[in-house]
């Protein structure tokens, strides 16, 4: 990988956790399956790389961050395993054993993110106790994004111009071995983990009932994901809708 290459994939690292893309970055462009498309693109092959992002976005599908925990990086893993698998030619499932280790160690720059920002508040009370609003926004704009953008540019630059070269030499060492194999087979069973948290989470309230009538029209009705996706944003309005009117009925009652 070239260094140009690896540094672009430090800024889309950035990107997702940053405020640029539409402010929610983390929640669109940050998904691996997104994050894979793009990797794939500036290495020459976005078709792998989008079909390497989608495999490890199916691991994280269940992934939720509440109360300040960040159980894992999706993002790094998208990025790192989608630049491994088509840089060395790895598996999509193989490519997922990489990028798992490689989410939990994500984790570490989130919390440098979160103790970065304690001084900027500090400052940012600072500014406002000497009655000088004009100069909040420093502190909580511009010293804030050029900490987050060190903390998450330079390792993922670092991590994608060395450590793919390392993950190379790896995978040519285990060429003939059984290692390639199991973690093929470790990285096709990640997935199914990730269906299944996120399964769990559908089948706590009535979003159970839309996934049965989701998977009828797809086996009996041959519906395509854009299909199915939009008649899945039609639904959710009427359900929602249809709540509301009957809180407000019960209110009134």
């Amino acid at each position: 990988m070239a260094l140009w290459q690896a540094i672009i994939c430090g800024i889309f690292y950035y990107l997702n956790a940053g405020p640029w893309v539409c402010g929610i970055g983390f929640y669109t462009f940050g998904r691996p399956m997104v994050l894979g498309f793009f990797v794939g693109l500036i290495l020459g092959d976005p078709i792998t790389g989008t079909i390497v992002g989608a495999t490890i976005q199916m691991i994280y599908l269940g992934l939720m961050s509440t109360g300040g925990s960040y159980p894992a990086d999706s993002s790094l893993a998208g990025i790192i395993g989608t630049a491994a698998a088509v840089t060395t030619g790895l598996s999509a499932q193989e490519a997922i054993a990489i990028a798992v280790p490689i989410g939990l160690i994500g984790t570490i720059f989130y919390q440098l993110r979160m103790v970065s920002a304690v001084p900027c508040t500090h400052l940012a009370d600072k500014y406002a106790a000497e009655g000088k609003p004009e100069k909040i926004w420093i502190a909580n704009v511009a010293i804030p994004q050029i900490v987050l953008a060190a903390i998450y540019v330079i390792p993922c630059t670092l991590a994608c111009y060395f450590g793919i070269g390392a993950v190379q030499g790896i995978v040519d060492a285990c060429e003939g071995t059984r290692i390639l194999s199991i973690l093929s087979a470790i990285g096709g069973i990640l997935p199914a983990i990730g269906i299944a948290m996120n399964m769990k989470a559908i089948f706590k309230g009535d979003a159970r009932y839309f996934f049965f009538i989701g998977f009828l029209l797809v086996v009996y009705f041959n519906l395509d994901l854009i299909g199915i996706g939009a008649l899945a944003a039609l639904m959710a309005i009427i359900y929602i809708q249809l709540k509301k009117d009957n809180g407000k009925e019960a209110e009134e009652i």
